[in-house]
């Protein structure tokens, strides 16, 4: 089993999450089917209030959830529980198909003041459990999980009549499997580890507040207290990447959205990313999706 995966509420600040809306007030779940290498190639660290649970339907890729890095194949549920930092990486030359669920635990009652939500969801959605970071079919309880995690994510994608209520009572049967089977419990993770990811989450908030700027290294680093070689060796284990390769990613994936999106010029797009050289904007985006930023419009155009 995979080292178990814990952060908190409390030490967060309100804004230091992922920007993207996963459904909305009346309805706070999403769900998102995934293709790779089409949709990414590597989907940058970030972390979000939601829970989200992940089902490899075909292929192999690899993972990181908190500290835990691991290859996922077909068949592995992945589970990242709420304000844990996770990113994702293609395998060159192969493919993976995913389905995930990821919804707000207020949506299951986490603020109710029942005994449910005082001593398993609300305790959840602060970041006070742990859980694995994925499970396999060898596991305990694996098919159960995996029947109750299809039935929501069918229940969502195809909203028959009263899906509300069906899609919250099927959410709720694969948290209580999953508490059923112990594999959500009290946290047991080091002081030093919860402060590394602390610490990183307040870098990756500046990244997604300054991308557009200028941003050198050496500022980060001064930023975060640190010498600039010493920012750069933190940076790489705790993200799996370098800072520069971050920045990029980050920017590209921004750019990506914006050409899908919008009908703007390429080149006014990469200088509004916070790239000032569009050979080099080029560069980065072949490396991220294959294909110039132009090819992926038309791509994506015929697609639609």
């Amino acid at each position: 089993m995979e080292k178990n995966i814990r952060t908190s509420r409390q030490d967060l600040q309100p804004g230091e999450r992922e920007k993207a809306s996963h459904g909305d007030i009346f309805l706070p779940v999403n769900s998102y089917h995934c293709l790779v290498p089409l949709h990414y190639r590597e989907l940058a660290l970030h972390w979000h209030e939601e829970l989200e649970i992940t089902l490899i339907r075909e292929g192999v890729s690899d993972y990181k959830v908190g500290q835990t890095s691991f290859r996922a194949a077909e068949g592995d549920i992945i589970l990242v529980p709420p304000y844990c930092t996770h990113s994702a990486f293609e395998i060159p030359g192969r493919t993976m198909i995913s389905d995930s669920l990821v919804f707000h635990l207020d949506y299951l009652g986490a603020q109710g003041q029942d005994l449910s939500a005082s001593r398993y969801l609300r305790p959840l959605a602060e970041g006070r459990l742990q859980m694995p970071a994925v499970l396999r079919r060898e596991d305990k309880g694996y098919e159960e999980i995996r029947e109750a995690f299809l039935k929501a994510y069918d229940c969502f994608r195809d909203r028959p009549p009263y899906y509300e209520l069906q899609l919250c009572e099927y959410l709720l049967h694969v948290l209580f499997l999953l508490f059923l089977h112990g594999y959500i419990r009290e946290s047991k993770e080091s002081r030093n580890a919860m402060e590394n990811r602390q610490q990183v989450k307040a870098i990756l908030q500046y990244i997604a507040g300054h991308y557009q700027e200028k941003l050198k290294v050496s500022d980060l680093a001064d930023l975060s207290g640190f010498s600039e070689s010493y920012f750069m060796s933190f940076f790489k284990q705790q993200v799996g990447m370098s800072c520069i390769s971050y920045i990029n990613h980050y920017r590209v994936q921004k750019a990506a959205h914006a050409l899908e999106e919008t009908q703007r010029p390429v080149m006014e797009i990469a200088l509004d990313h916070g790239f000032d050289n569009i050979s080099y904007f080029n560069l980065q985006f072949r490396r991220e999706f294959g294909m110039t930023p132009r090819a992926f419009r038309t791509m994506h155009r015929k697609r639609a």
